[in-house]
């Protein structure tokens, strides 16, 4: 075992608890991984649906920008080119990739945009593969399927949705395809994806001292101080503190690789606590079989590397945004890889927000070079947390650079929606100061920008916004269509409804300009603009 970790520069953080211990207690001293606070949060996300996204409620940004989709795609194309050049590759069967918990689905859309573009102009055009998108709520499964961004995927075959309980699920029922995922059906292996997942999935928590191994138990109780009428959370009106119960013998868990886990911590810290994040570790373990012990994973999300940036730990902190959420401890999922003969690839860096680690497991004889080296050149270059670090260093700075350089951070950030939505003023500025603005280079960024974008109706309509420029430079059609998709995912609005409108005017369809003015005065009789128009082509 190692040698203890012995890093006096590092502080514990306060070992009190975190409450008062006053109220009603609703739960007393329970293993983490069973408290009723699991159940409160898959309510939460079962009656919440898409509208946990749409509203901000649930954070996703740092997870489904299509920056980091073009890492994943990348890290992918180099397993695949691993994948099919060996020998035991059936290359009449498909390679499938699985994403937990998807929530809205933006990252899918995104990585398939991305993952696609590589695929088709590469030398594994051929290969047969199809991305499975998963979560828990029925809600969420249903807004995939009538999605009208996703449903060309959908009819093409190579998108595929389930609902999948992490906590039991053994197989896959595919709703477009009716497929059975089950054990024993399957040959190539799963690429899995998990991104704000592990986080929100039941944990365990223990502590270390003196060689000695404790359970951290939770209690819950309701505050009797009024409630915050802001929190929205599921801990609103609930105060949670832990206490520790000593662990006798070496079986607390079934799975004996679950125990040598909780062993080697026993060894190697001192006074510090660490989480295990169990319902994780068997969902690995059942897809794992499912394929075959054939799988990779790719997680990226707040999270421990390394036994040392624990140390000193007390038992985990629960964030509220709606639902609750803990760092992962990524090295136990290491230990775990490690002891049925996988590996783990970490980043190299202590990250500010989100880590991201690769676990890969194998029955074939492969040394995945193409993996490692797509995956070593991404955590050692710009990773996931260092261009959100990037990005909000560079966005309050929007107005003192030159347009160029925006347009180019545009480029670097792989068209990036919210991004640009930041820069948007800055950018309606620029057009009616600069006399060489870059209208050209402009328009193709909209393009782009809209390509890699999956609309979900949350704050900010850049739908709209883009409809306002193409229609400004005389792009009507492509105008139209964007202000068409504010309508779809924003409902009818009398102003949208008259930018439609005037495309259609200066396109000389008259008849169809009508048609949109009529509906914008349906909306708003008085809204003037529209009355101007029908006026203008009543003349005609």
């Amino acid at each position: 075992m190692d040698q203890k970790i012995k890093k006096v520069n590092i502080k514990r953080a306060n070992k009190s608890k975190t409450s008062d211990n006053s109220g009603v207690i609703l739960e007393a001293e329970k293993p983490l991984s069973q408290s009723m606070l699991w159940k409160l949060q898959t309510d939460f996300y079962a009656n919440q649906g898409p509208e946990a996204w749409i509203k901000g409620i649930v954070p996703q940004y740092i997870t489904t920008n299509p920056y980091i989709a073009n890492l994943y795609a990348k890290t992918v194309f180099g397993y695949c080119r691993d994948i099919s050049s060996s020998m035991d590759f059936d290359k009449n069967t498909t390679i499938y990739i699985m994403e937990l918990a998807a929530g809205v689905g933006r990252f899918t859309y995104t990585f398939l945009k991305r993952f696609l573009h590589i695929v088709e102009n590469s030398s594994l055009k051929e290969i047969k593969f199809k991305y499975i998108i998963t979560d828990l709520a029925e809600r969420n499964v249903t807004y995939w399927q009538n999605h009208s961004f996703l449903k060309p995927y959908f009819e093409s075959g190579v998108l595929d949705c389930a609902t999948f309980d992490m906590s039991g699920d053994e197989e896959l029922r595919l709703r477009n395809s009716g497929e059975v995922l089950s054990v024993g059906n399957l040959k190539n292996p799963l690429i899995l994806f998990a991104n704000y997942t592990f986080d929100s999935l039941p944990q365990d928590t223990f502590y270390v001292n003196k060689e000695e191994l404790f359970e951290g138990l939770i209690t819950i109780t309701s505050k009797v101080t009024q409630i915050d009428p802001e929190d929205k959370s599921i801990l609103a009106g609930l105060d949670y503190d832990y206490t520790d119960r000593q662990i006798q013998g070496t079986g607390y868990y079934k799975e004996t690789n679950m125990n040598e886990i909780l062993l080697y911590y026993k060894d190697c810290l001192e006074d510090t606590a660490f989480s295990l994040p169990i319902v994780a570790l068997r969902c690995i373990n059942r897809l794992k079989k499912l394929f075959n012990d054939d799988i990779i994973l790719i997680s990226t999300d707040k999270g421990y590397r390394n036994a040392s940036s624990m140390y000193k730990n007390y038992h985990p902190y629960l964030s509220k945004h709606g639902s609750i959420s803990l760092t992962v401890n990524f090295h136990a999922m290491e230990l775990y890889f490690k002891s049925l003969g996988g590996k783990a690839i970490h980043s190299i860096y202590e990250h500010e927000n989100v880590t991201m680690s690769l676990f890969l497991l194998s029955q074939r004889s492969h040394d995945f070079i193409e993996t490692a080296m797509a995956y070593r050149e991404i955590i050692e270059s710009i990773g996931p947390d260092d261009f959100y670090i990037i990005k909000k260093a560079v966005v309050p700075q929007n107005k003192s650079l030159t347009t160029k350089e925006l347009l180019t951070f545009l480029r670097y950030t792989v068209w990036d929606a919210r991004t640009f939505l930041e820069f948007y003023n800055t950018l309606l500025e620029r057009i009616a100061e600069e006399e060489d603005f870059p209208k050209d280079e402009l328009i193709a960024v909209i393009h782009k920008v809209w390509e890699h974008y999956f609309p979900i109706g949350e704050e900010g309509d850049i739908a709209s916004c883009f409809g306002s420029l193409l229609a400004y430079y005389g792009y009507d059609n492509d105008a139209i269509k964007l202000f068409k998709s504010s309508l779809e995912f924003y409902g009818e609005d009398a102003a949208i409804n008259y930018e439609i409108a005037l495309c259609y005017y200066n396109l000389q369809e008259f008849e169809k300009s009508m048609e949109y003015i009529e509906k914008s005065l349906i909306l708003d009789p008085t809204f003037e603009e529209s009355i101007n128009l029908k006026s203008l082509i009543g003349e005609i």
